[in-house]
Parts: structure tokens; sequence; C-alpha cells
């Protein structure tokens, strides 16, 4: 066990490495060695086995025990993501990630002296260089977990948000104008595409609204998904606390403009060990909900802001940092029809990422239909997607909301 943790640690430095060739069958990762007579290409959807298994050579790399070799890793779509050497004796190693610029060389007595300076290094005064090369990672390619494409933990913060304070706000009130208070669950599912690796994804949010005013609220919320990107798995977890301000309400109930606020703090979790990626973005948003209410209809233009940035963990005697630095805009509008206590609804919205991104643009469609129940609850179901050029999801969700 602690030859594979000495085996993440080297990763984590920038660690081995793949091939700048195509990628055996749809691993994210393919990690390629040439040692002596022996050129070995390996793929698989955990980094973390594959580098501990380089540096042990043991298993796929078992041929070359005893010998210098040469590395080279494939990450989702970056090839040469990482460049990695050892002599023979195991005492000299180098390690370059040329997205970044760091390159370093270790020499040590022996082998374990170079696991141990490479393992201090990383622990004290590498941890930048390697969330470093993780930003990258969401630059490039359509695995970043922390950020750059529609299933990130920056988007999870900031759909979230837009959903329930944008789009889902009105929703809540069909028939009966807005309303500051209320409890929400909602469930959803469902299948990724992306030029790096497919996948699927599952998610679940719970939300809670207090009301502090006739037209102030208190809403916290917490958002779960799981995501499977060919089999490595992703856990992410958001937590929003937020405050509904609605600043024009209706002339009557089910007739009139409104228009509420929604400044909200926001922080998230995103990590993944097969991926060797993970981080902690943080920061806040600002989402307005513009409805118009007429005659059983409900026309509602949606628009938010967030900024995010990182924040660094420590954790025994390591430091990990978390290198985002983003700002998504949300835009959108919604129809929602009502017929008695049953109603539809259909909206379209479009993310941009402002700052670097894989995927810097996505339309996400959305069509629902519901009951209502009591004065102003319900449920739903609907389908959503997520398109872009190289990145298209298709899903389902399931929401409770019971408002008072």
């Amino acid at each position: 066990m602690k030859m594979r943790w000495h085996g993440l640690i080297l990763f984590f430095t920038a660690i081995l490495a793949a091939p700048a060739r195509p990628a055996l069958a749809a691993d994210p990762f393919t990690l390629t060695a040439a040692g002596g007579s022996n050129t070995i290409n390996a793929s698989g959807n955990n980094l973390v086995d594959l580098a501990g298994n380089l540096i042990d050579r043991k298993d796929q790399y078992a041929a070359l025990a005893g010998t210098s070799f040469n590395g080279n890793l494939r990450y989702g779509g970056l090839n040469n993501a990482v460049l990695f050497s050892e002599n023979a004796a195991g005492t000299s190693a180098s390690i370059t990630i040329p997205s970044t610029g760091f390159s370093k060389t270790f020499n040590a007595a022996n082998q374990h002296d170079l696991r141990n300076q490479i393992e201090d290094f990383f622990k004290k005064n590498g941890a930048q260089a390697y969330a470093d090369f993780l930003d990258q990672i969401n630059r490039q390619t359509t695995i970043g977990v922390s950020d750059g494409n529609p299933l990130a933990t920056t988007a999870l913060m900031a759909d979230a948000s837009f959903n329930r304070f944008g789009f889902q706000a009105p929703r809540f009130d069909i028939g009966e104008g807005p309303r500051l208070g209320g409890f929400e669950i909602d469930a959803a599912g469902g299948m990724a595409d992306t030029d790096d690796g497919d996948g699927y994804y599952a998610s679940l949010g719970v939300g809670n609204t207090f009301r502090l005013a006739d037209r102030i609220g208190l809403s916290l919320n917490l958002d779960f998904r799981y995501r499977d990107i060919e089999g490595a798995a992703v856990y992410q977890i958001v937590n929003t606390d937020a405050l509904p301000i609605l600043l024009i309400a209706p002339d009557n109930r089910d007739h009139g403009l409104s228009w509420t606020l929604t400044p909200a703090f926001v922080i998230g979790f995103g990590g993944s060990w097969d991926l060797a990626a993970g981080g902690v973005p943080i920061g806040g948003q600002i989402t307005s909900s513009l409805a118009y209410r007429a005659g059983g209809w409900t026309f509602v233009l949606a628009n938010q802001y967030g900024y995010y940035g990182g924040l660094p963990i420590d954790l025994s005697d390591f430091r990990f940092e978390t290198s985002v630095d983003q700002q998504i805009v949300k835009n959108g509008v919604q129809v929602i029809r009502t017929f008695g206590s049953a109603f539809v609804d259909a909206g379209v919205s479009y993310t941009n990422l402002l700052n670097d991104a894989r995927i810097d643009g996505y339309l996400t469609p959305s069509v629902g239909v519901g009951f209502r129940f009591g004065s102003a609850s319900g449920i739903r179901v609907g389908y959503h997607g997520d398109f872009a050029d190289g990145f298209t999801t298709n899903g389902g969700d399931v929401e409770l909301f019971i408002n008072f």
C-alpha cells in the first residue's frame, strides 16, 4: 500500500507517461514506456494503477525491470501530458510537464531515497506545479474535474443555482405568483458523449428556503453528483447559500410582472482517485429571474453571472492547491403553461465560460410536465441536455417542490 501511495505521489509530480499515439480502446489514459529493447504501451481508466505499475516495473511493465526507461502520458485528449525518465539503478529521475513548462530532475543515493525526495517535494513545494497541470487538463480536455466542461464542478455550481433561482423559482409558483420559502428535492441522471471519454452521471439535490421577511429569504442547498468516464469515478458536492430577494411583486398571484434577484455564495469539491484529479472551487453568483404571468402563461427571462476561484487544502503533511479562475455567464428563456393543476414548461439556456476552457460554451434545452398539489407545491418530470462541439449530454430529472 505504501509503494502504491508513493506511486501516486510520483504521478502527482507529473508522473510518468503515455503516448503521443492514439489511445487503446476508449480508456482515458495511455502510458507508454520504452527501455532496453522493450516499448510497452498500456491504457486504462485508473492513472494511479498505471503509474504505480510503471514505477514498480511490474504487471504490464515487468519487462522493464533493471533497465532505464523513458515514459510519456496521454491524459484524455492531451498527448505528451507528462514526460518521465528514470535510470536503471533508480537513483535519478526527471519529470517534465510541457503544457506548464515545469521540469525537474531528482538525484539520490538509492531508489528509496529518490522516492522520498520526490514525495517530500510534492508534499511541500510541488503542490502548485501539479495544480497548474490539472488546470491545463481542464483547459485542454473534456474530462476536467474542477472546470472546463458541462459536468465539471464549476458547471454544477452554476447550473444548480440557475435552475433553482432562475428557471425553477417561477416553476414553483405555478398559479400562485412568487413565494419566498419552501423545500425541494430533485434527482437527475443521463449519458455523456465526449471527445475524450463517454460515460454517465447521476445527481441529487436538496434545498430549503426560509422566509426572513415578506420579500427576502435564506436558501440553503446541497447538490451531489457522481460521474463515470469510461469506468473512472468522479465525485462532486456543492453547497449554495443564497439570499433570494423579491424586488418586484406582481399585481396579483396569477397576473403581472415579478423580478427576483438572488446573490449566492458557493463552495464545491470535486475529486477522482482514478483520474488523480480534484479541487475545491469557491465563488459567488448573482441570478436574476424576471417573469410575466397572464392568462395561464408564464414567460421567464433568467440571467446569471458567477465567479469561481480555488481554495487550497492542507491534509496532514500534504498541501493541495486548486488552480481555478473562471467566470460563467448563463442566459435563458422559459415558457410555462398551466392547465388547472397541471403544467408544461420548456426552456433553453446558453452557458458561456469566459476564461480558458475546453468547452467554452454550451446550449441546454429542457422540457417538463408536472402536477401541482396544495397551494404551491408539486412534482415535475423532465428532459434536459447539454450540446457543444465535442461534448453532449442527454438526461432526465424528477423534482419535488413544496412551497409555503
